[in-house]
C-alpha cells in the first residue's frame, strides 16, 4: 500500500503514526476543492504519485490561537528555517527540483482561544487547524508548480511544551491521558533537541487534491533547538511531497536527523530520491551551508559555567563578518556576547564567544550569522537549559 497516501508524524524515534486519509476525510467532511490540475508523469515527481515537484510553492502561515499575543520576531524565526530548508532542498535535489516559498505577511489569528483546541486526538488537532486555514479563502498559489501548504502554529497539542524552559525535559509529565508521556527530549550528553512522543507535528500529501499539508507546532520550531529546521522539512517538505519514513529507520531527514544534529549534516536517501524520478548526480558538501557548524560547551551548563559558544568553517570560505547573539526568554530582545576570539588551526577557523553564567533552571538560545567576502550568508541557532 502506498505510504504517501497515509498520514505521517512524529513520535519517539523510529515510531510512526499513520490513519488512511479517506476515514479522516469523512470524519471532518472537509469539500475544499483542490489545488493543481491532473498531472501527467514527470521526470521529478511525488514519491509513490505522478505530480511534478520540478517547481515546488510553498505558502507558509503563522498561526496563533485567539487568546496568543504573536511573536514580535515571528517573521524572522519562520524565516531562518524556511531559508534553511530551501537550501537544504537545493543542495539534495541539485536544482532539479526548485522550492520556493512565501511568508504570508500577517499572522492568521485562530477562531478560537488555547482551550478549545482538540485535546482528544492529535490529528483532530492537526485537522482543525488546517481546515481553518485552508479553508479561509486567503491562501493562493502560483501555478505550474506543486503546492504545500505549511501551518507554523504557536500552538501544541500537548500542554507540556508551551514553557520555554521545557520543564518536560526527557523525565515525563503530570498531565492527564493522551498527554501524560510527553516528555521532552535530550541528549545523553544534555543537549536538547525536539520531539515529543504524543506527536504535534504532521503532513500529509493529498493525491486527489494534488497538494501537501503540513503543521509544525510550536515544540518544533519557535524554541530554536538544534534539529528543529530537520522538523520542518521533514514535515513542512518531507512528507508533503510523499516521502516516507525510511525502513529500517536512519538519520536520514525522513528518518531521525531531528534527534541528531542541523539539517545540513542530514541527507535524503537516495534510493528515495531515485524512485521520484532524481538524476543521479553528486551532491555538492563544499558549500558554506554544508560546512559552518556552532556548538556550545559545556553541552549541559551548570549555573556556575560560563558556556562557549564555538562557530566553525572552512579558513578558505574568507569571513568578511560574523556576529553572537543570545536571549534568555522567548519575547525578549537578542543581546550581544561581545565580540568572538578567533582562531585558524588545520584548515578550520573557530570563533568563540562567551555566555556568562545563569541560574539553575534558567534558558538560553543563541544564534550566530555569517558572511563570507563572495557573499555566502548563513546562520545557525541553537538553545540550552542550565540544568
Amino acid at each position: 500500500m502506498n505510504q504517501s497516501k497515509f498520514f505521517s508524524t512524529r513520535h519517539s524515534p523510529g515510531t510512526e503514526f499513520r490513519f488512511p486519509l479517506i476515514l479522516f476525510l469523512w470524519i471532518i467532511g472537509l469539500a475544499a476543492e483542490g489545488f493543481g490540475a491532473e498531472n501527467s508523469p514527470a521526470d521529478l515527481h511525488v514519491f509513490g504519485a505522478t505530480d511534478s515537484i520540478r517547481n515546488i510553492d510553498v505558502e507558509v502561515v503563522y498561526y496563533a490561537p485567539a487568546d496568543v499575543q504573536p511573536l514580535a520576531d515571528w517573521q524572522e524565526r519562520i524565516e531562518y528555517f524556511m531559508c534553511r530548508a530551501e537550501k537544504f532542498h537545493q543542495r539534495e535535489w541539485n536544482g532539479q527540483s526548485t522550492l520556493h516559498y512565501r511568508i504570508s505577511a500577517s499572522p492568521f489569528i485562530a477562531s478560537v482561544t488555547r482551550g478549545r483546541f482538540p485535546r482528544d486526538d492529535v490529528n483532530h488537532f492537526y485537522w482543525h487547524i488546517i481546515q481553518e486555514v485552508w479553508q479561509s479563502g486567503k491562501i493562493t498559489f502560483q501555478t505550474n508548480a506543486f503546492p504545500i501548504l505549511l501551518v507554523m502554529s504557536d500552538m501544541n497539542f500537548s500542554p507540556s511544551y508551551d514553557d520555554w524552559t521545557r520543564v518536560c525535559d526527557g523525565v515525563g509529565c503530570v498531565y492527564p491521558p493522551p498527554h501524560s508521556q510527553c516528555a521532552g527530549y535530550v541528549k545523553e550528553n544534555g543537549e536538547d533537541r525536539p520531539g515529543t512522543r504524543c506527536g504535534g507535528a504532521r503532513s500529509v500529501f493529498w493525491p486527489e487534491k494534488h497538494i501537501g499539508l503540513g503543521l509544525v507546532t510550536a515544540d518544533g520550531w519557535r524554541i530554536p533547538l538544534l534539529g528543529s529546521d530537520c522538523v520542518v522539512y521533514h514535515e513542512g517538505i518531507g512528507h508533503a511531497i510523499g516521502l516516507p519514513h525510511p525502513e529500517p529507520i536512519d538519520n536520514s531527514v525522513m528518518g531521525l536527523a531531528q534527534y541528531v544534529d542541523a539539517i545540513h549534516k542530514t541527507w535524503i536517501l537516495e534510493e528515495q530520491k531515485k524512485a521520484m524520478g532524481r538524476r543521479p548526480e553528486p551532491v555538492d558538501h563544499a558549500s558554506l551551508f554544508s560546512t559552518f557548524d556552532v556548538a556550545h560547551d559545556p553541552p549541559r551548563p551548570k549555573s556556575v559555567n560560563t558556556v562557549a559558544v564555538t562557530a566553525s568553517f572552512p579558513c578558505r570560505k574568507r569571513m568578511k563578518s560574523i556576529t553572537a547573539e543570545y536571549q534568555t526568554r522567548l519575547r525578549e530582545p537578542f543581546r550581544s556576547p561581545g565580540p568572538g576570539r578567533s582562531k585558524t588551526y588545520k584548515g578550520i577557523t573557530r570563533v568563540t564567544w562567551l555566555i556568562p553564567a545563569f541560574p539553575t533552571g534558567e534558558s538560553v538560545a543563541y544564534r550566530v550569522r555569517i558572511e563570507t567576502e563572495t557573499g555566502e550568508r548563513e546562520e545557525i541557532w541553537n538553545y540550552y537549559k542550565i540544568r
